[in-house]
């Protein structure tokens, strides 16, 4: 299976015509872990968020498994410059990963969409493991 960015899905659209500046990250970036700094100066403000996905873990970070069952632990980053912010992003996140437009959960428990970078090829979680809690600081902690 390929990903294929002209071919919609529902949940892949705000339904909205509104700018997205919101990313939701869950791994590698966020606040503490080891590429936060990456985009730090892009960073107006972030708080703690989930959304609906698997989380995988692989050696050095985490993929999201779009679509499969579970809540995946991680914040809400407002961005800015958006465009500088994006091509920094997806040059980071490589092939393996495509940014796609999901719900995300704030702690009052306010919905937002926001872009996420999940794993571009379902086939890819053979290679993880598969974090049943969703939180990969603290998968981290307990490895």
């Amino acid at each position: 299976m390929s990903y294929n960015p002209r071919v919609r899905k529902p949940g892949y659209s705000s339904a909205i015509h509104d700018v997205v500046d919101r990313l939701f990250v869950y791994g590698t970036l966020r606040a503490g872990q080891t590429a936060r700094s990456m985009i730090e100066n892009h960073v107006a403000r972030f708080e703690p968020a989930t959304t609906e996905g698997a989380l995988i873990g692989f050696t050095d970070y985490p993929g999201v498994l779009d679509g499969a069952p579970g809540t995946i632990q991680g914040e809400l980053v407002w961005l800015t410059g958006l465009a500088a912010a994006f091509a920094l992003l997806d040059a980071y996140e490589g092939d393996d990963f495509v940014r796609i437009l999901k719900k995300c959960r704030k702690a009052d428990g306010e919905e937002e969409w926001a872009w996420c970078y999940v794993l571009a090829d379902p086939r890819l979680e053979a290679a993880g493991t598969t974090i049943p809690h969703g939180d990969w600081v603290r998968w981290l902690g307990e490895r």
